[in-house]
């Protein structure tokens, strides 16, 4: 009986072809159950994100609950709008007005001599 992972990648997958990956012209990862430690970046980039919960369930099992990045202010997961986000919308705000407040202090000094 075949895993939903594997019933999936035959289905969706554009490197699958023959019970082969054709990128690394061997066996499909996923054909056997001790794929749980190897990753396949274009399954879980382009073909994952089509089954939210066959997606759930294989992030699931690698210990990661989901696949959004964490801010680094409050930690909490949130949607990025460019690849070089660290902060959520309002961790953003407090930021930019923080290193605002500094760089007008700073200026402040320079220019009061």
């Amino acid at each position: 009986m075949k895993s939903e992972t594997m019933r999936l990648v035959e289905k969706a997958c554009a490197n699958y072809g023959d019970g082969h990956c054709l990128i690394m012209d061997r066996a499909c990862i996923y054909e056997n159950d001790t794929a749980n430690i190897r990753r396949c970046s274009y399954y879980e980039q382009a073909v994952l994100p089509a089954d939210p919960t066959i997606e759930a369930r294989y992030y699931a099992l690698r210990g990661k609950t989901d696949n959004k990045p964490h801010c680094e202010q409050c930690g909490d997961p949130f949607e990025r709008k460019s690849n070089r986000q660290k902060y959520c919308v309002e961790c953003a705000v407090e930021i930019r007005k923080q290193k605002q407040r500094k760089y007008n202090r700073e200026y402040r000094t320079k220019r009061a001599f």
